[in-house]
């Protein structure tokens, strides 16, 4: 009996991992294979622990916050100690996470889900992830966040898409703060494949990305690799990603 309750144990703990393992590969499946380490919910972390600076970070902050930041962050410090890095992931100015020399990232939460994508700047100069489990935008949300062009083009939208639309506008300005420190989302437009594709426009810098829907979760993803920044001008390396 004993050595059968090991197996169902063991049994139970190897479906977990696989379907740890769909999951990820399912929202960010396009992350992984352009080079980025990425790590979500559930994935393990015991390995790693905050840096006294993080943990000061939320000291004040409320049980809810301080459980997102501490998951999230424990995700990226595991995810650098895969790639052969790790360091205090601090905060800047407008609250966006400060990578470690060489390091590019972004973090991204909702109730159900929480990622950490990580890669080398030697091979990918910025990335941003965004991922959502709600039941669908208002229309006031939707007002606020999109331009009168966009609602436009997501009038006939499904609240899926909608939901991507938003999610892909998170990522794209999170890899635009990363490339010049610029990434107000309201001044970035996207356009919506259904395809699973988007691009994001920013005056004279446009970037794609993807979106993935799967066991109700929406994510978008941008991995700008060196020297593939669409636009007239080239922006400028920075370890700052958007506010997560």
């Amino acid at each position: 009996m004993l050595l059968l309750g090991l197996w169902v144990s063991v049994d139970r703990v190897s479906m977990m991992c696989a379907d740890l393992m769909m999951r990820r590969a399912r929202l960010f499946g396009p992350l992984l294979a352009s080079g980025c380490e990425v790590l979500i919910s559930g994935e393990g972390t015991r390995r790693v622990r905050l840096f006294d600076g993080e943990r000061a970070l939320v000291g004040n902050a409320t049980a809810k916050r301080r459980r997102e930041f501490t998951e999230t962050r424990l995700l990226a410090h595991e995810a650098l100690r895969r790639i052969g890095h790790d360091g205090p992931i601090l905060k800047g100015s407008d609250g966006e996470p400060l990578w470690p020399s060489g390091i590019v990232g972004s973090l991204s939460h909702c109730p159900s889900l929480c990622v950490a994508a990580v890669a080398s700047a030697e091979r990918i100069r910025a990335v941003g992830v965004d991922v959502d489990d709600s039941d669908g935008l208002s229309d006031g949300i939707m007002r606020f966040v999109f331009s009168s062009e966009e609602l436009a083009s997501l009038r006939m939208a499904s609240s899926v898409e909608r939901r991507a639309a938003f999610c892909a506008k998170e990522a794209a300005s999170k890899a635009l703060s990363a490339l010049d420190g610029t990434g107000d989302f309201r001044k970035v437009s996207v356009s919506l494949k259904t395809d699973g594709t988007f691009t994001a426009v920013r005056r004279d810098v446009a970037l794609r990305g993807q979106w993935r829907f799967y066991d109700r979760l929406v994510s978008a993803m941008v991995a700008v690799p060196s020297e593939t920044v669409s636009g007239a001008r080239t922006p400028r390396m920075s370890s700052r990603s958007r506010k997560e």
